[in-house]
């Protein structure tokens, strides 16, 4: 059975949206003094906020009147239920205690003001519906109440003919009702787009109790527009670990295999009682990691976190030819001691963030070196020139006339072959490493193995949010940089790069990332989100005590414009040369700004404030022993003279 949303609602509200938890094998006969509590307690602090405040004006309220208007329903006549509920608080009239099913509904319903229900799955005749009445729905007498009788074009919930709710989220039919004896449930949490991060909430809350008081597992959707088909028969555990690892494995990733295989890949390994293979190979040539290195990284350690394990493939053998750039020439191939050096400052850092005991470190000359000749015959004649000329680069090179050595040929072989010595059943890699990565594909089948699934992360922006994060732009977050450092790097991302940062760089759950999203797009203060975001990166390479002291120091700083304990001091000498040249020149010495004329014009435009006084010059200054300067809105420093 499901739970389906017809697709002719949505043309009246388009932005409806269900939130389903579904719970099975509850026992429910007797009272749980635990939630009767809760509810006590949540209608007490209801009372007191609606001292001030009237139901109909609530946000939450207006929106659910304003869509049952667009479903023609009187919504003053008929009120949905929160409303109705929250009136009888107002009104101080008793909410009688149920049962715990129902109690704890109208808890979760009353805390986050949205309209909850609750069936019990086993009584219902076939899908359940969310549709508008039809001829057939009015026949039977059970479908009707007493002076109020059913209009067709009304919407309901329903099981075959048979009405649930009457008027969408208004009035339960005495078929609809449920009493303890019920022990499957579908908990169903009305509401809108505008509202959807009060529908997770209340989604998650609800999921988490019944857990806690019920000792039972839960699983929980989003009906929607996008989404109008939930699957209400029972998933097992297995499957939905499945289902969980896929929302994680595709968390921020651009491109991928396709989802049946996903799953049979994930099927497969459970049956067999083995983590999957996660191979990632890593050409050592520039060792130093940053955020846009990490993108990799961070999605290899969520899968090792799922149980699953890395193999961390150095490129020693491979890196002595040289990957093919996509520039218009060859790199330059590295000696064997490089490499060796470049592989072992890689090590090190690549262990800040993947879990080592559950990385496998190879070197791929392991299995090259002990290559003969008819070997490597073998492997090259597992693809064809035409498809290795497929490549881009390749491609280019060929028609432009450059130089384009056969040895080249070989390195998107031997990255392939890696798959196969390894058995690999996922490899990661970025967008740039799509040609190299299929060839593995590729290759495994020729080798007789089942194909690996391909994961494509994007290209990270710097914090620039236009270039490619690199060192050499200056745009980079190094994940070995102080914290506050990291922190303040964070902070100034653009904030269209809010979302991609918290899918790329961040381990934050994918559910909760869209609540996030939901955040923003409700008008949050960008700025608000992003200390959240920097706090979650920064902990990610030193401590969470770390993080909250950079966030404490980047609020006291910048938001309260306080002078930080440790801030830079600047030791200016006076001597024969003008005051502004000797200002301007330390404040260059600082590595901060890229040139003398853009402090200058800093100055001139008004961005530079002198002992909290804003100047445009640096002549007449009134000099005391130490001077605070704010340089724009980013850099504070103290100036000591001498």
């Amino acid at each position: 059975m499901k739970f389906i949303i017809d697709n002719e609602v949505f043309e009246r509200v388009p932005d409806l949206c269900v939130g389903v938890v579904i719970a099975e094998s509850v026992s429910n006969m007797h009272e749980n003094e635990a939630i009767s509590t809760l509810l006590v307690e949540q209608i007490s602090k209801e009372r007191e906020i609606l001292k001030t405040k009237e139901v109909k004006q609530l946000r939450n309220i207006e929106l659910y009147r304003l869509a049952m208007e667009k479903f023609g329903i009187n919504s003053s006549k008929y009120k949905s239920s929160i409303e109705a509920l929250l009136e009888r608080i107002n009104r101080n009239d008793d909410i009688l205690s149920v049962n715990g099913i129902v109690n704890l509904c109208n808890y979760i319903s009353i805390k986050y003001k949205v309209s909850v229900g609750v069936q019990d799955i086993d009584l219902l005749r076939n899908n359940l519906n969310l549709r508008f009445l039809n001829n057939n729905d009015s026949d039977g007498n059970e479908n009707n109440m007493k002076n109020d009788k059913l209009t067709e074009g009304e919407v309901v919930y329903a099981t075959g003919d048979n009405v649930l709710v009457r008027r969408w989220i208004w009035r339960t039919s005495q078929l609809g009702r449920i009493d303890c004896n019920a022990t499957n449930y579908i908990f169903l949490i009305d509401g809108f787009e505008k509202n959807q991060e009060s529908i997770a909430n209340a989604c998650k809350e609800l999921s988490s109790l019944i857990e806690k008081y019920y000792n039972v597992d839960t699983r929980s959707d989003l009906a929607n527009r996008y989404n109008t088909n939930i699957e209400l028969n029972n998933i097992s555990n297995q499957e939905k670990k499945i289902e969980n690892t896929i929302k994680i494995m595709l968390k921020g990733v651009e491109n991928h295999t396709d989802l049946f295989s996903i799953k049979e890949k994930l099927r497969k390994a459970y049956k067999e009682q083995r983590p999957l293979r996660v191979k990632l190979g890593l050409d050592p040539s520039a060792p130093d990691i940053h955020l846009g290195h990490s993108v990799v990284l961070r999605k290899i350690r969520q899968l090792q976190e799922l149980g699953h394990q890395a193999i961390i493939i150095i490129g020693d053998y491979t890196g002595r030819i040289g990957d093919p750039t996509g520039k218009s020439k060859t790199r330059k191939q590295l000696t064997e001691d490089e490499v060796r050096e470049n592989a072992l400052t890689y090590q090190k850092q690549i262990f800040k963030i993947l879990d080592p005991s559950k990385t496998i470190v190879k070197y791929n000359s392991e299995w090259f070196e002990n290559m003969n000749f008819q070997d490597v015959i073998s492997l090259a004649s597992k693809c064809t020139v035409a498809r290795m000329m497929e490549r881009d680069d390749f491609e280019n090179r060929y028609k432009n006339h450059l130089p384009l050595s056969v040895h080249e040929f070989f390195y998107p072989l031997m990255q392939a072959y890696d798959s196969v010595a390894t058995g690999a059943d996922i490899e990661l890699g970025g967008t740039d490493q799509t040609f190299n990565i299929l060839m593995g594909r590729n290759i495994q089948k020729s080798y007789g193995l089942e194909p690996q699934i391909t994961l494509f992360m994007p290209l990270l922006e710097g914090i620039d949010g236009v270039e490619k994060m690199s060192k050499s732009l200056g745009n980079y977050i190094g994940i070995n940089e102080e914290p506050f450092v990291i922190f303040e790097k964070v902070m100034k991302i653009k904030d269209e790069m809010i979302i991609k940062y918290y899918n790329l760089c961040t381990d934050v759950h994918p559910d909760i990332i869209d609540t996030i999203q939901k955040r923003i797009e409700d008008g949050i203060n960008p700025r608000d989100i992003k200390l959240e975001l920097a706090f979650e990166i920064t902990k990610l390479y030193s401590t969470e005590i770390d993080a909250q002291q950079a966030k404490d120091k980047f609020i006291k700083i910048y938001q309260n414009r306080e002078i930080p304990d440790d801030i830079r001091v600047l030791k200016c000498i006076l001597n024969e040369n003008s005051i502004e040249t000797q200002i301007v020149n330390t404040i260059m010495n600082t590595g901060d700004f890229g040139s003398k004329s853009e402090i200058r014009r800093i100055l001139k435009q008004g961005g530079i404030k002198w002992n909290n006084q804003k100047i445009t010059q640096f002549e007449n200054l009134v000099i005391e022993k130490e001077n605070i300067i704010n340089v724009g809105k980013k850099h504070m420093y103290k100036i000591i003279f001498a």
